[in-house]
């Protein structure tokens, strides 16, 4: 078994998603965190007057995001289902949870009937082709850690291309992808230098 998450807090880094995803929502609009942890981005967005709910499994995150989330709900990811009933929201987020459970698709395909109809999904997911990774297989090497790209508790990898295929097979269409950490810094060779991508997603009406 994988540690429990810890309780985390938000990265002010400019070039961080945390940071990148904030500038993405409106104003006084309604939000879905999946994968909410302690509240964080809840916490940040009541400075644009966002409503947010989140979504996570840990209990003692969940306590603490209670104070910045209109609702909280208890969830296992692993069954890819939210289960939210009629609930509907301008935004979705996935700041870095995809790659933690097993079917990401089934996940995203079911966040569709949550989504208002000119809604927002916003999916940050590490990027496994960044230079050092592609180093590391070149001698050979593919070893896990604690934290990271290739942290212990990642189910599921993906290049920014195999994330794209995912994303539009569970019913999406990818608008734009912005490079995180170095790449978003350099703004050149974002494959090999982003840490993460976010995808800015719409839901495709043409499936």
């Amino acid at each position: 078994m994988f540690k429990k998450d810890p309780c985390l807090t938000i990265s002010n880094s400019p070039h961080s998603p945390h940071s990148i995803i904030q500038s993405l929502v409106n104003k006084e609009s309604h939000l879905l965190d999946v994968g909410c942890n302690t509240g964080f981005l809840a916490k940040s967005l009541k400075k644009k007057n966002v409503t947010s709910d989140g979504i996570d499994i840990n209990r003692e995150a969940l306590k603490i995001a209670r104070k910045y989330c209109r609702n909280v709900f208890r969830r296992d990811l692993y069954l890819s289902k939210l289960s939210l009933g009629k609930k509907k929201y301008d935004y979705i987020v996935f700041a870095d949870v995809l790659e933690h459970v097993p079917r990401p698709d089934l996940l995203l395909k079911d966040s569709r009937k949550y989504l208002k109809k000119n809604g927002t999904v916003l999916i940050s997911m590490p990027n496994v082709a960044r230079l050092e990774i592609r180093l590391q297989l070149l001698f050979g090497k593919f070893n896990y850690t604690y934290g990271g790209i290739l942290s212990e508790d990642h189910l599921r990898h993906f290049t920014k291309e195999s994330a794209i295929r995912m994303i539009e097979d569970a019913g999406f269409t990818v608008l734009k992808s912005i490079p995180t950490g170095l790449g978003h810094q350099l703004k050149i060779l974002p494959t090999l230098t982003a840490f993460q991508f976010i995808y800015i997603c719409v839901k495709n009406f043409e499936l």
